[in-house]
């Protein structure tokens, strides 16, 4: 039997044993189930001495089975009780075989209220404002044309790009070129060392001559309390204090600077200050300030 035949047929047999005691009540939803093919009687001596092939008879009080509500068909001149094998699947929605017999137990309307559909999983039923709304929509509304401009503000950061703010165009104007950050020293034979601060801005440069072979590593903070992890020849710059160590195998041995440069920025990433201490016999120390206008402009730079 398909699901719906034998839902339809559970549901007619449940209904005569919820409503045995209101059977006008029970008559009527038994109609509205199926008018024409279910007939309900309260006695089994109230069926039709001659019943029709093809109907359902509900008694809904059987003498012959304890006062129960029994089903029966008519078939061959008697009324047959519907149970057990005598109700048989039928290749017809809302259609049993019922003792060899094709019944009908469901007749879907053409026609019916929305009313009575229910939401489903992938589909769901609209109501009437949902329906008044959708017509007050415009056809062509969900039709989009990307203007040729638009302000840079509706535009969010992307994995692998991003928007630029005022403030960082603001700074990026007056980031000094690579070339007058590298090129403080008209020596030769010089390695130059860099530290950067989390942002990426160069905050200290250390030059020292190349005649003692380096293999320059990071720059570190402070000084390390362990040669632990340190090859021979290795170098780097401490921050704190710009002085250079190269390991020699044995110890840390501190180079010679010849020049050490400090560079200084304010809160909103702009260089602000630089001093640049030259070494030798005798040790000078130029020092730079940089001045800006209310818009970020770099105005002035005063060297002493």
């Amino acid at each position: 039997m398909d699901i719906v035949s034998f839902s339809k047929a559970a549901k007619i047999e449940r209904e005569v044993k919820q409503a045995r005691d209101s059977y006008a009540s029970l008559d009527g939803r038994l109609n509205a189930v199926s008018v024409g093919n279910v007939v309900s009687v309260g006695l089994k001596t109230e069926l039709p001495t001659i019943g029709e092939s093809g109907r359902l008879y509900l008694v809904r009080q059987d003498s012959s089975n304890q006062n129960e509500s029994t089903t029966y068909t008519y078939s061959r001149g008697e009324y047959v009780k519907v149970g057990g094998d005598r109700v048989s699947n039928h290749p017809e929605n809302g259609t049993i075989n019922l003792n060899g017999t094709r019944t009908v137990i469901y007749n879907h309307p053409d026609t019916h209220s929305a009313d009575m559909i229910t939401d489903g999983i992938h589909n769901v039923i609209m109501t009437l404002d949902e329906r008044e709304k959708l017509s007050n929509i415009d056809r062509d509304a969900n039709h989009y044309t990307h203007p040729d401009t638009h302000s840079a503000d509706m535009i969010s950061d992307g994995e692998t790009h991003v928007s630029m703010t005022w403030s960082e165009r603001k700074r990026l104007h007056v980031i000094d070129p690579w070339e007058s950050i590298s090129d403080l020293v008209d020596y030769t034979d010089v390695v130059t060392y860099f530290a950067y601060d989390i942002q990426g801005r160069v905050i200290r440069q250390v030059v020292t001559d190349k005649y003692t072979e380096q293999l320059v590593r990071g720059p570190v903070l402070t000084m390390p309390t362990s040669s632990e992890g340190y090859a021979q020849n290795d170098s780097f710059l401490v921050i704190s204090n710009g002085e250079i160590y190269r390991y020699d195998g044995l110890d840390f041995v501190q180079l010679p600077p010849l020049v050490d440069v400090i560079y200084q920025y304010d809160g909103e990433g702009r260089l602000v200050a630089k001093s640049i201490a030259r070494m030798g016999s005798t040790p000078v120390q130029t020092n730079f300030q940089y001045i800006y206008d209310s818009f970020g402009n770099r105005i002035a730079v005063k060297k002493y």
